[in-house]
């Protein structure tokens, strides 16, 4: 039996070898195949690189349809022909791995971006990074600007009465403890010639005229 077992090993490591041997020889054929194919960069490359295109950033029309503002496959302004363009298409169909709009190597290569754009294409770069900024200020400042107006039209108006007298308060208890359940908006008109009446300004306020009370 042992004679057997040790046969077996062997002829297993030599399958692993093989196999492995094999294995190798494949990454270094790819490899060299790779570096020969390898685009030419860095001082050797023919003149300066300029790594982006005259329409970069746009995408392909058929990803969103026509680039600019209200340009896209739809229109708003006309129900006759609102269809302007193609259907929305996946980015993997439209520009993906295997159908690039740039050319990675050229892309990449910043090394005579001074020479090659101007400040006019920097500063537009810039910007489009900064589209979807627009999102997060508007979640921000959207509740931010309706906490503002709230005050502020609060604060144009006379504060709630917080504290009623006892005895003034049990005179009418049923309007001021279930008067909100039946009318709020009497309830509401009711208060506020209360407080007219309290800090001295009835009959000065024209929005109080013609009230309910």
């Amino acid at each position: 039996l042992k004679p057997f077992l040790a046969q077996t090993s062997l002829c297993c490591s030599y399958q692993y070898c093989l196999v492995a041997g094999l294995a190798m020889a494949g990454l270094l054929r790819r490899a060299a195949r790779t570096a020969a194919s390898a685009p030419l960069r860095g001082a050797v490359a023919k003149g300066p690189i300029k790594p982006i295109g005259p329409d970069f950033p746009k995408v392909h029309p058929k990803y969103l349809g026509p680039n600019g503002f209200m340009e896209g496959s739809y229109t708003f302004w006309s129900l006759s022909n609102p269809i302007r363009g193609t259907i929305y298409s996946s980015p993997w169909c439209e520009g993906g791995i295997h159908n690039p709009r740039i050319d990675p190597v050229q892309h990449f290569n910043t090394q005579d971006r001074f020479q090659t754009m101007s400040a006019a294409e920097f500063v537009k770069c810039f910007l489009y990074n900064l589209l979807p900024l627009r999102q997060f200020v508007g979640m921000v400042a959207g509740p931010v600007c309706v906490a503002l107006f709230w005050t502020w039209l609060e604060h144009r108006r006379e504060p709630n009465e917080i504290f009623m007298d006892r005895e003034e308060y049990w005179k009418n208890f049923n309007d001021y403890y279930y008067g909100v359940y039946y009318d709020h908006h009497r309830y509401s008109h009711m208060m506020c010639q209360r407080r007219a009446h309290k800090w001295g300004y009835a009959g000065l306020d024209i929005t109080l005229e013609g009230g309910h009370h």
